[in-house]
Order: structure tokens, then C-alpha cells, then sequence
């Protein structure tokens, strides 16, 4: 492989890490965590996080990107849940329910002047893109994929816990939930623009002026 090459896939799996700890520090923080000490500390340090990062955010003028919010909310308000939760019903479909409800918020983060994932694209090129219907109706229809993967992990998830035992089908949605957040993050990050061209050739976007 040549040191271009090299150079290059380099610079694509750090820009997949700083899209990660950006938007998702929150979440990987929880995550990593709860896991190895448990669900209080979890949330301690998440809202650690939150508020240094905020002030980060707020002393550095890089603002706050709707999906920064969401996955800030989502993480905090869910852990708490889970800090008060001992029903077992909720042990095993709170992962369903968590996906159903990250869906419908980037359902509902589609529309708007800008849809949310187009925010954040426009933050991490540190320029606006053109206005233009085109470039609105990719980000929206790039917005409900997101929303999509949320919906088809919730039926997954859904599904393995009622074949499977509550432990294994709590590990393997654990790896599933890890690994396919990592590969639908790369993707974002390093083929949006061939996405774009694809949705063109396809149909999907509305016809440049």
C-alpha cells in the first residue's frame, strides 16, 4: 500500500474518531463507563462530560449541533431511567424502546430550516453549504436513514430477545449495537459525498436549478 494511501485512510478513520467523541462523546463515555462500574458512576461522569463539553463548545463559538443535543438528552435521560428501573419488563425492552424513541427524534430532526444531520456537516466543514433544494432534500433523506437504522435495530433487538435467553440476547445486542453504530458513522463521514451522487443518478433529489 502506498504512503498516500496509507496517509489517506489515516486521515478518514481520524475524522470518523472526532465525528464520534463530538457528537457521541455523551454515549461513549456512558457507555464505557456503566460497563465497567456500573450505571452511577455512568451518569456522574456523563454529566461531567455535558457540562465540560458544553462550556468548551460555548468558549470555542463551535455551537451545538441538534444531534449533540439529542444524543446528550437521550443518554441522560435514559440512564437515569435506568438507575430507577429494576422491573423486568423494562430490563429487557428498555434497548427496544431506547431505539424506537432516538428513531422518531431523527424523524422529527429532518425537517426544519436544516435537517440535523446537515448542521452537523456544515459545522465539521466549518462553512455552510450552497442553498438549494438539492442539497436540503440529501440531507433530509440522509436524516431518515439514521432514523431507519434506529427502527430496524429496535426490531432486531425486539426479535432476539424473544428467541434468546435475556443474557445472551443482552450481549449480542451489545455487539450488534456497537459494531453497526461504528460502520453507519464511517459511512456518514467518509462517502457522503458518493451518497449524494448516488441519490442524483437515482432520482431522489430535486433537479439543480
Amino acid at each position: 500500500m502506498s504512503t498516500i494511501s496509507q496517509a489517506n485512510i489515516s486521515g478518514k478513520a481520524a475524522s470518523v474518531a472526532r465525528f464520534a467523541v463530538r457528537e457521541f462523546g455523551p454515549l461513549i463515555v456512558f457507555l464505557a463507563v456503566s460497563t465497567a462500574f456500573g450505571v452511577r458512576p455512568a451518569i456522574a461522569l456523563t454529566i461531567l462530560t455535558v457540562i465540560v463539553e458544553s462550556a468548551w463548545r460555548w468558549r470555542s463559538g463551535a455551537g451545538f449541533t441538534r444531534l449533540y443535543l439529542l444524543v446528550s438528552a437521550l443518554t441522560l435521560g435514559f440512564g437515569v431511567f435506568d438507575l430507577f428501573s429494576v422491573h423486568p419488563f423494562m430490563l429487557k425492552y428498555e434497548a427496544v424502546i431506547t431505539n424506537v424513541v432516538t428513531g422518531f427524534a431523527f424523524v422529527y430532526g429532518a425537517f426544519g430550516e436544516k435537517p440535523m444531520l446537515q448542521e452537523f456537516a456544515e459545522q465539521r466543514a466549518a462553512a455552510p453549504f450552497p442553498v438549494s433544494a438539492e442539497v436540503r432534500r440529501f440531507f433530509q433523506l440522509f436524516t431518515w436513514a439514521w432514523a431507519g437504522y434506529f427502527f430496524l435495530k429496535a426490531a432486531l433487538y425486539l426479535w432476539l430477545v424473544e428467541v434468546l435467553p435475556l443474557t445472551q440476547a443482552v450481549a449480542l445486542r451489545s455487539l450488534i449495537g456497537g459494531v453497526s453504530v461504528a460502520v453507519l458513522i464511517a459511512l456518514s463521514v467518509t462517502q457522503g459525498r458518493r451518497l449524494f451522487f448516488v441519490c442524483r443518478r437515482l432520482g431522489l433529489l430535486p433537479k439543480p436549478n
